[in-house]
């Protein structure tokens, strides 16, 4: 289906983004690409639908060769391409229409392009969202209108480049659930991704270094070799770092990159070991960052706070719940609940990755406090508020009921809001994409200046948050952002944060799109500005960061404050995370399998990877070892 004969590909023609690279994809096939932020990845992946055309060498797509025009709307018609920014990809302002859109351009009768719009929608979930505005709906929800308007065109191959980035864990199952399916239906799938749990469904991985073809086989093949992946940026899945863990304390398991290998593995070991009745093994939890003490003052505090972006919707279903109330009351049914709580009347077509299309409210009734000096982590499904809320936390957003206040400050007051944004620091996702100056200094000093400081004050912050985030002020000083490494933007867009010398900083999906080595650095340079006393406050859908920074983590679903609490609290109900789309890190969700299995695992601890190795290699260990 696709052949890449030795191409290269330069953007400056001074440096080659992709050279001699060679790589063959057969019809039907499932393809993982793989490789670091700036290994060509991306550049390989516009060559396949022709939006890029090689220097040297030939790509052909389905027998056909991109270089020739004559070829090339066969070409985008069968081969459709979903980008890792879904705003770089959505084009009209209500979702049918954007999904209607490639259809469109086929020139397809109507009641076809509106069958597939409606099937398309179905397939990420998003049915009865079709006369929303694009411009509203959440990151995750329009990564997933961006999918569903390449599915409506039903191309032959399609190409996915960090699409699962932006989406909660239950969206990014979905994805995969629907590529699956697709590809056993005969769709070409490539996939480029940074979960190595992603990469290890696929049939075959390739993956690039320096625009070179670095490995390529079977899953089993590459994400098994730690010793060539860690150089290029890259990791192993859990299973296989697991394995090894295992491997390491004596347990004679087979390195497995898949989870169900490896659970499936260690049960009939368990049984083969006839491991004790109700023998609870305790490893002993991870550490965690003690919470902050109940008498540290509340920087942020929330009380009763609602708001919705469709006022006159959200008025309608308070009318409408009223009505309902009274109807539920004669009727003396059970658990009446107001339109604004109550869910769809269920339907073969509901969501299947868990939104409503019928929420008004983006926030509904939430008190919450942040406190000084602590590190909150707030997790939630696509659209269920996170971003909403925290941009009430320096006075983006006004509430549209109950009160917001910062540092003592009511941000309804325009004039407290003013004061209250050079307090809080607010970092939102894709944070390159605040960059706008014409060099790195002025982009950084944006924000001091604006604040009426003196040059040389200015000047003293720009060297200071350049050097809080690792960069090195004199030499990248007078560069434009734009030419430096997607890493280092986001660090220059940190740095324009920290510059203003923040109380409070927000984050929302920092690291989102990065591989592992500067996902990495990314946490690891957060850890250390709140160690340097900065209360910190951060959105993720990754829960294993969430696990492994924070002191306290709020669940946010449909709008509400669902739970709240430290690390352990929250994660050890793994059912109540899962029936609103999330999960558990990635050692507690393999300990709570492997429990099901007969190990016998202590239920009260939150294991990590250390703490679970050494569990579970003491229970499967001889009884006189033990």
């Amino acid at each position: 289906m696709i052949d890449i004969e030795h191409i290269r590909f330069t953007y400056d023609g001074q440096r080659f983004a992709l050279n001699d690279v060679s790589a063959h994809v057969g019809a039907g096939e499932f393809v993982c690409v793989l490789g670091g932020n700036g290994s060509g990845k991306s550049t390989l992946a516009k060559h396949v639908n022709a939006l890029l055309l090689p220097d040297e060498g030939r790509v052909t797509v389905d027998g056909l060769d991109t270089a020739q025009a004559e070829n090339l709307y066969l070409i985008r018609s069968n081969a459709g391409m979903v980008f890792q920014n879904p705003d770089d990809q959505l084009v009209a302002s209500l979702v049918e229409d954007d999904v209607a859109f490639g259809p469109e351009n086929l020139g397809l009768p109507s009641p076809e392009i509106a069958a597939r719009v409606y099937r398309a929608l179905r397939e990420v979930g998003l049915v009865g969202f079709e006369r929303h505005e694009t411009h509203a709906l959440s990151g995750g929800q329009k990564q997933r209108v961006a999918i569903a308007g390449v599915l409506a065109m039903q191309p032959k191959v399609l190409v996915l480049d960090e699409a699962s980035a932006m989406l909660d864990p239950r969206g990014r199952a979905g994805l995969m659930r629907v590529c699956r399916e697709l590809n056993e239906q005969g769709m070409t799938i490539v996939m480029i991704t940074h979960f190595m749990e992603e990469a290890a469904l696929a049939d075959r991985v390739i993956v690039l270094d320096g625009g070179r073809v670095a490995l390529s086989g079977t899953p089993e093949e590459v994400l098994t070799r730690a010793d060539v992946l860690a150089p290029l940026n890259l990791e192993v899945p859990f299973a296989c770092k697991l394995s090894r863990a295992l491997e390491a304390r004596g347990v004679d398991v087979p390195v497995c990159v898949s989870e169900d290998a490896l659970v499936e593995e260690l049960g009939k070991q368990a049984v083969a070991c006839g491991v004790r009745e109700g023998a609870s093994v305790d490893a002993g939890a991870d550490e965690q960052a003690a919470p902050p003490s109940v008498e540290q003052p509340v920087v942020i505090s929330f009380r009763n706070v609602s708001y919705t972006y469709d006022a006159p919707l959200a008025k309608q279903q308070k009318k409408r719940a009223k009505k309902d109330r009274k109807t539920a009351s004669a009727a003396n049914a059970c658990d009446a609940a107001s339109a604004t709580d109550a869910a769809p009347t269920p339907n073969p077509d509901a969501p299947k990755w868990g939104n409503s299309p019928d929420a008004a409210w983006a926030l509904r009734d939430v008190t919450l406090d942040v406190r000084e000096g602590e590190f909150l982590g707030i997790a939630g499904h696509t659209g269920s508020g996170k971003s909403t809320l925290i941009q009430h936390m320096n006075g983006i957003l006004q509430p549209s009921a109950g009160r917001v206040e910062v540092c003592g400050a009511d941000v309804s007051d325009k004039r407290a809001a003013t004061a209250v944004r050079a307090k809080v620091g607010v970092v939102f996702q894709y944070p390159e994409h605040q960059l706008f100056a014409d060099t790195v200094y002025n982009d950084v000093a944006f924000g001091p200046r604006n604040l009426g400081l003196m040059f040389e004050e200015v000047d003293a912050r720009v060297h200071e948050a350049l050097t809080r985030v690792g960069l090195d002020a004199d030499e990248l000083a007078a560069k434009s952002p734009f030419e430096l490494s997607g890493g280092q933007q986001r660090r220059v867009a940190f740095a324009g944060v920290l510059a203003m010398r923040p109380q409070i900083l927000v984050l929302d999906e920092p690291v989102a799109g990065l591989d592992p080595a500067a996902r990495r650095d990314f946490l690891n340079l957060i850890r250390g500005l709140h160690e340097q006393g900065l209360t910190v406050v951060m959105v993720s859908h990754c829960m294993d960061d969430l696990a492994a920074l924070c002191d306290r983590i709020a669940v946010m679903k449909e709008g509400t404050l669902l739970r709240e609490g430290a690390p352990r609290e929250v994660f050890l109900h793994e059912d109540v995370l899962r029936a609103v789309g999330l999960g558990v890190p990635a050692a507690q969700h393999v300990a709570n399998r492997l429990r099901a299995e007969g190990l016998p695992l202590d239920d009260g601890v939150l294991y990590g990877e250390e703490t679970l190795a050494n569990a579970v290699a003491h229970a499967l260990a001889p009884k006189e070892a033990q």
